[in-house]
């Protein structure tokens, strides 16, 4: 078990936020099966890629429930998306972000709030 820290910011509060994950993962594919490095008793996974690619396409297929996070190479928090198998089918994103935080849901971070990662 390894822990990052989530830093936030709520009004002119700065804080940290301890999230435990399993693994971090260092990938040099631009095409990636999250399945594959990713299972239901995961509490969280940072994969951080290495390709020289400018998209990474993630198959996000049964990889469910997690919201995942994205952050830009200087580590600071650029959007979200959610992984919630709600039907049938074939889930893929593309993201040019190199730095992925998935997160068990449900989950406690305010995720309006957040500024950065640290790990």
């Amino acid at each position: 078990m390894k822990t990052v820290f989530i830093n936030l910011k709520e009004g002119e509060i700065n804080y940290s936020q301890e999230v435990l994950i399993n693994f971090i993962i260092k990938l040099d594919s631009s095409f990636v099966d999250i399945a594959n490095y990713v299972n239901e008793n995961e509490l969280g996974v940072l994969i951080q890629f290495e390709h020289h690619q400018t998209i990474t396409i993630l198959n996000l297929t049964d990889v469910s429930p997690y919201v995942l996070l994205f952050f830009d190479d200087e580590l600071y928090c650029k959007g979200a998306s959610y992984s919630i198998k709600s039907g049938t089918g074939s889930f893929i994103i593309q993201t040019q972000y190199k730095n992925i935080l998935l997160v068990r849901i449900p989950h406690n971070l305010k995720l309006s709030k957040i500024i950065n990662l640290n790990f």
